[in-house]
């Protein structure tokens, strides 16, 4: 039972392969709520959690898909995801 756990776990960051959970809490404190987007413009939102001895964004709300979005608040996605990379380059 213990080893499913770890397992299940495990496979929840498996496709954190980019920085921006990350980069998401970078200027941010432990259960501070962030947001980040990932390659395809889908917002994923939640609270700022050690992992690995540095904070990360770890989601816990559903994945807001970008294609589900207004135009409107794809534009925001769009600005905000801009903003997030400009600053962390």
């Amino acid at each position: 039972m213990t080893v499913l756990v770890c397992i299940s776990s495990a496979s929840a960051h498996d496709s954190h392969t980019h920085k921006a959970p990350w980069q998401a809490c970078a200027e941010k404190q432990i259960k501070d709520t962030c947001s980040y987007t990932n390659g395809d413009k889908d917002l994923f939102k939640g609270s700022c959690q050690l992992f690995n001895e540095a904070l990360m964004c770890v989601r816990n709300e559903p994945i807001i898909h970008f294609e589900d979005l207004s135009k409107e608040a794809q534009k925001k996605v769009v600005s905000e995801a801009s903003k997030i990379s400009l600053s962390h380059h």
